[in-house]
């Protein structure tokens, strides 16, 4: 009788602890379930609904002069100094799972940074700063897409606003990204001028004189380009039968705005920051710069970064009062500045341009879907015991049953 009860014992014992390994098992199941969705998954789910703009037929552009862009900013990969670990693990792999995503599925041509790839750029010494660059590489790397080049704008994170620049950090930022005070690219017959915000002071500083002197020379390569008569004027050669493209500026200020105040959309900013004034050459380029980069260089778009909000602006010329051309703000890229981060999509001819903004997943939502993988990983818990007495209960009274009848 006592080796019956022993068995029965025994059994209960065995039948306790498969009970206890299959809803162990489950939850496991449950929150690496809710990991795979929220770190990996969640990323093509919302990108997909994204789409390339239309392209504009401008009747002058041939199909190979198409360029298709992305379009980022304000990074702000955090360094030594400010943040926790956790915080810097966090945005890095929220901001590369995105970025990989979106080159798998839309395969640009180009990507453009516009500025404050680092956050603390200006304050790392020379082997912080090399861990940086590489750092930006592994999160945003190009190389396995061999027809994409990435390109990289000034931010003021980056190397400083222009009363903390010295010639060692626009050195070494420079060389690490050949990102010259100014730069200009022909990408597919569009220009594109590349610009440091900070050397827009027009104060004779190394870096600005070297810029003025630069933007004067690019103005008359341009003019050549629109109007070839006057290339000997310049001491330039004519240019080739290609259709003059009037420049895209890209940079991380935005041009002259009093504030956000006119800006629209769900991404623009908060209410009560919309009515703060900006300050001229900390929030956006000073009047006098934004007037004549206009009268110079005559831009078609404006792209900037910045505010980490979004902002459509028209720039009027004041004297006819019409449109001279149009200013997208692009939102930041990371987490840590925005609940909702976004990037531009960009189709580019030497005659016209196409913008489409996607969205990236709201960190708002990956909250709540962990929410509810907790939720009923909690409610299996809670319940899954119980469902292992009753039935521990029930094997305990047929083993009773059993051990009477014998």
């Amino acid at each position: 009788m006592l080796s019956t009860v022993r068995s029965h014992g025994s059994v209960c014992c065995r039948k306790f602890m498969k009970s206890s390994a299959t809803v162990l098992k489950k939850a496991l199941i449950i929150a690496v379930v809710s990991l795979v969705v929220c770190e990996y998954l969640i990323y093509p789910i919302v990108l997909y609904q994204c789409f390339w703009p239309e392209q504009k037929q401008d009747g002058r552009s041939r199909e190979n002069e198409t360029l298709r862009a992305m379009i980022l900013a304000d990074t702000h990969l955090l360094g030594p100094f400010r943040g926790h670990w956790f915080d810097k693990l966090r945005r890095e792999w929220q901001m590369h799972r995105a970025f990989q995503t979106a080159m798998t599925l839309f395969q640009p041509e180009a990507v453009f940074f516009l500025g404050d790839v680092f956050d603390e750029g200006n304050w790392v010494n020379e082997e912080g700063f090399k861990e940086y660059v590489n750092r930006f590489h592994q999160l945003f790397s190009v190389k396995e897409n061999g027809k994409t080049r990435s390109f990289v704008v000034t931010g003021n994170h980056d190397m400083g606003f222009h009363y903390e620049i010295i010639p060692y950090l626009h050195h070494r930022f420079n060389k690490a990204f050949n990102a010259s005070s100014v730069r200009l690219l022909k990408l597919k017959g569009s220009n594109f001028l590349m610009l440091n915000s900070m050397a827009m002071e027009m104060d004779g500083c190394f870096l600005c004189s070297s810029a003025m002197k630069s933007l004067l020379d690019i103005s008359k390569t341009l003019e050549c380009e629109k109007n070839p008569d006057l290339c000997s004027k310049y001491g330039l050669q004519k240019p080739s039968a290609n259709l003059f493209s009037s420049p895209v500026l890209l940079q991380h200020f935005p041009m002259y705005r009093k504030s956000d105040e006119t800006c629209k959309g769900e991404d623009a900013a908060p209410e009560n920051e919309k009515v703060i004034k900006f300050r001229e050459s900390y929030d956006c380029l000073s009047k006098d710069s934004s007037d004549f980069l206009f009268q110079l260089i005559k831009p078609r778009l404006i792209l900037s970064g910045h505010t980490h909000h979004h902002c459509i602006t028209e720039h009027l010329n004041e004297e006819r009062t019409e449109k001279l051309t149009m200013e997208y703000s692009v939102p930041s890229f990371s987490w840590r500045n925005r609940n909702d981060p976004s990037f531009y999509l960009a189709i580019f001819t030497p005659g016209e341009y196409n913008l489409s903004k996607c969205y990236m997943p709201k960190e708002s939502t990956v909250y709540f879907l962990y929410s509810v993988g907790g939720i009923i990983l909690m409610l299996w818990l809670i319940f899954s015991p119980y469902n292992i007495r009753r039935k521990l209960a029930n094997w305990s009274r047929k083993a009773s049953l059993s051990h009477h009848e014998e």
